[in-house]
């Protein structure tokens, strides 16, 4: 295993995008690529190793309910966050309206706002993407 993590440093570490190694009943591949996943093959098993290619890690803040996304608390107001804005777990990052009810909606994770995946005013499904965050 120490042979394996030598080899994800090695790539981490070069502009390589790719390394293959096949020796009689074991192979491996690496691949550098934008989800970071790295996979082994070894005979007739293949395990999936952690993505420790890189610590960076995208995340989606996803509606918990339907309704009409809003990203700041009136008109008049400024927005929840923005791109490029760090949250908390306890961060309002907007408010849903269903029935002229306004639920707030809180971020869930720590991270840095990469993405906002809809506009203000748009009507929202249970489970849509609303926005993208960085998790270091």
């Amino acid at each position: 295993m120490k042979e394996v993590e030598a080899l994800i440093r090695m790539l981490e570490n070069s502009s390589l995008t790719e390394l293959k190694i096949k020796d009689k009943d074991f192979s491996i591949e690496l691949v550098r690529a934008a989800a970071k996943t790295v996979a082994a093959d070894h005979a007739e098993d293949t395990a999936v190793l952690p993505a420790a290619v890189s610590s960076d890690v995208e995340k989606t803040i996803t509606a918990p309910m339907v309704g009409t996304f809003y990203t700041a608390a009136n008109p008049n107001a400024e927005p929840f966050v923005r791109v490029g804005d760090a949250v908390t777990v306890d961060t309002t990052v907007c408010v849903l309206e269903a029935m002229k009810v306004f639920t707030e909606v809180p971020a869930d994770i720590s991270g840095t706002i990469i993405e906002i995946l809809v506009s203000d005013g748009d009507f929202v499904e249970y489970g849509q993407p609303l926005f993208k965050i960085k998790i270091k």
